[in-house]
């Protein structure tokens, strides 16, 4: 099949882009053709979306990354933003500019955002419904905590950490058991702890990716990050058991715990400790190959809403 590019040379239609962005946007724009334009907040995003809709990126979706490492492009009115807030207001200029063009979008994670907040926001009409925020767990990278999809990253991890093998051949299920549900569990405790930081002071930042994973540990760093008086002690203790407990009940740790940022130390914490497995897995580093196995598993029901949103048929 043969595209008709979209040639927007000497077109000033992109003019609401700053200046320092405009030509880097435009070849990207002009190099997608009529293909669907998805912003997405960095270059691991691209590449994984680019494995999980392998098969529609000739034809039909182009995921544009709007850091633009590559480009060293530097924009002084983002500059002090994450990428999720360049995503919006990407969208919203596309939005507002261009409101016939349909073929933007943009898809960010819902980071520590309660169901209320991701539902509103997606209803935005800044975005046009155009804006998708994941919903069922904290980042992208939270969809790889899965047993068999951890199970079979080890496997192949297992060449190069042979003590990895005696863990294996026990099968998936005593994984699960003994490695899968003591990380979900601490970060339950995770969870809870930013959740409680964010209900005192949300311009506060999360606990460290190293912080041990017990209970008073956790609560130490939960004083120290939001140095309340002695006599708030109390009530912040009462307000992480009670974040934890229901983080739990309603099976909500992956919503509210970035895997992304504890994962792999918790990993290699417990291998560690409970297999005597000293590994040191930056699964930061294997997210293409994550997100193959995932997509192998088949995708899960985030990531179907999300092709429809930016595959309409």
């Amino acid at each position: 099949m043969n595209l008709q590019f979209h040639k927007i040379v000497n077109d000033d239609r992109y003019r609401f882009i700053h200046e320092n962005l405009r030509p880097v946007f435009r070849k990207a724009i002009e190099k997608a053709g009529r293909k669907n334009i998805v912003f997405v907040e960095g270059y691991d995003d691209k590449v994984i979306y680019g494995i999980l809709y392998e098969e529609y990126l000739e034809e039909k979706l182009c995921f544009i990354d709007i850091s633009f490492e590559a480009e060293k492009v530097v924009d002084s009115d983002f500059e002090s933003t994450g990428g999720c807030e360049k995503v919006k207001q990407h969208l919203r200029n596309f939005v507002q500019y261009l409101p016939t063009d349909k073929r933007f979008s943009g898809v960010i994670d819902r980071d520590l955002k309660t169901d209320e907040i991701v539902k509103a926001e997606r209803k935005k009409p800044d975005y046009d419904g155009r804006l998708f925020i994941f919903f069922e767990r904290y980042t992208l990278e939270n969809y790889f905590v899965e047993p068999d999809i951890l199970f079979k990253f080890l496997e192949g991890q297992s060449i190069k950490h042979k003590k990895l093998i005696a863990l294996l051949e026990k099968g998936t299920e005593n994984f699960e058991k003994e490695v899968i549900n003591p990380i979900l569990t601490c970060l339950a405790s995770i969870a809870a702890a930013n959740l409680t930081i964010r209900h005192f002071k949300p311009s506060e930042e999360f606990l460290r990716n190293t912080t041990p994973c017990k209970e008073n540990v956790i609560l130490k760093a939960i004083e120290q990050k939001l140095k309340q008086p002695q006599t708030q002690k109390k009530a912040l203790s009462l307000k992480f058991l009670a974040f934890k407990k229901e983080i739990i009940e309603k099976k909500e740790t992956q919503k509210f715990a970035s895997a992304k940022q504890y994962l792999s130390t918790q990993l290699n914490m417990k291998l560690r400790e409970t297999f005597e497995i000293h590994a040191s897995i930056e699964l930061n580093n294997y997210k293409s190959e994550l997100a193959r196995i995932l997509k192998e598993k088949g995708l899960p029901k985030d990531f179907q809403d999300l092709l429809s949103l930016i595959n309409p048929r």
